[in-house]
């Protein structure tokens, strides 16, 4: 006759046996809900929706342009070449529309550098541009920059330590 097993080993055994049909229950009922939370948006724009709970991203798409948000955020491909962007920041939200014959870019980026770097590398940078106005509000500084083809709106905001973000707005004209 066997002896019985050691009841701490019985314990860990049902423990396991009943945390992973949870853990795969758990990632089921996060999908169902992007799912849902998919649907629910694209009800509301007409577009396509995808949400990536694991990674923090969504993409969406409609006929008025696309949105990135998250980790998967790149830079359009058919970002305008005449705005600068700042080698040493990372894309977080990416966003490319078109209405009335005139497109936009809106790019929300995060870099370890300070505003003040941001600030001097597009004062250095946005040749062919004229700064039509500037706000410097200590933590928080707006830019906008006009050429004769872009319009340019460049917002830069010191986030937490060692983190600043900004975003690039561009308009065609």
């Amino acid at each position: 006759m066997k002896a019985a097993p050691p009841v701490a080993l019985v314990s860990l055994v049902l423990a396991a046996a009943l945390a992973l049909p949870s853990m795969g229950c758990k990632r089921l009922a996060e999908r169902a809900a992007e799912k849902a939370e998919e649907k629910a948006i694209e009800k509301s724009t007409g577009g396509q929706v995808s949400i990536n709970g694991q990674k923090g991203t969504m993409t969406i798409v409609t006929d008025a342009g696309a949105m990135t948000l998250g980790e998967t955020a790149k830079i359009p491909d058919d970002f305008p070449k005449a705005v600068a962007v700042y080698a040493n920041a990372k894309p977080k939200m990416a966003v490319k529309s078109a209405a009335n014959g005139k497109e936009a870019w809106s790019l929300s980026l995060e870099t370890p550098d300070t505003k003040d770097q941001v600030v001097a590398f597009y004062k250095a940078n946005m040749s062919g541009f004229t700064v039509a106005s500037t706000m410097d509000m200590g933590t928080s500084t707006m830019t906008v920059y006009q050429s004769p083809k872009y319009d340019v709106t460049m917002m830069v905001s010191a986030e937490s330590v060692g983190k600043t973000g900004f975003t690039l707005n561009v308009a065609t004209k």
